[in-house]
């Protein structure tokens, strides 16, 4: 058996570690959170209370510390997410789809906003945003089988197409950002929209 001895000091850095990698991730979150795009190593280390060459020791570029944000973020996206029952009235499934994509995209707006400048020059990050597109994509077919199986064979993969879009993040920033709509008004415009694109044989 080890001597507790020498298991301590181990441990003890080990946790520091731990401690020292989630206030990095911390202070970047923050920073795009109070909407700086593109924060400098410089800016996170000083939100961090670390050295810039502390940032570096732990992650190795910006793109392996982007990863671990979207790593550290991913559980509490999935509780976001939520399940919705696929059994129920159009309404009602229309609605629970457009209140899960308000607090998701809500929640993921600013971290979203950074990633999609990375994307083009960052294969993780194109990567991650690939999966939970196509995790939404999935997502949309699954609650709106049934619609979907009722339209016409061959316009299927255009409502399938059609259906994603009006949901994606891109929409979503058009209605906040673009036009200005709050959260509640966004909603009413993207439930309007799913709800024409349902029924519309």
């Amino acid at each position: 058996m080890l001597d507790s001895v020498n298991v301590t000091p181990l441990d003890g850095r080990v946790a520091r570690s731990v401690r020292t990698r989630a206030a990095i991730v911390d202070a970047l979150v923050a920073l795009l959170e109070e909407g700086s795009a593109q924060p400098t190593i410089e800016e996170i280390a000083v939100r961090a209370s670390v050295a810039p060459r502390t940032v570096f020791q732990h992650y190795a570029d910006r793109e392996a510390l982007f990863a671990a944000v979207s790593e550290s973020r991913s559980a509490h996206l999935t509780v976001l997410m939520g399940a919705i029952d696929a059994g129920g009235e159009l309404e009602e499934r229309v609605a629970a789809i457009v209140a899960q994509r308000a607090r998701v995209y809500e929640w993921i707006a600013p971290v979203r906003r950074a990633a999609l400048l990375m994307e083009p020059s960052s294969e993780s990050v194109h990567a991650a945003l690939e999966s939970f597109r196509a995790t939404k994509r999935e997502e949309l077919a699954r609650v709106f089988a049934t619609e979907i199986a009722a339209y016409p064979q061959r316009g299927r993969a255009t409502l399938v197409a059609a259906l994603g879009a009006a949901a994606s993040y891109s929409s979503w920033a058009a209605l906040r950002e673009q036009q200005g709509l709050d959260v509640e008004a966004a909603s009413a415009a993207l439930e309007r929209t799913l709800l024409a694109l349902l029924t519309s044989c």
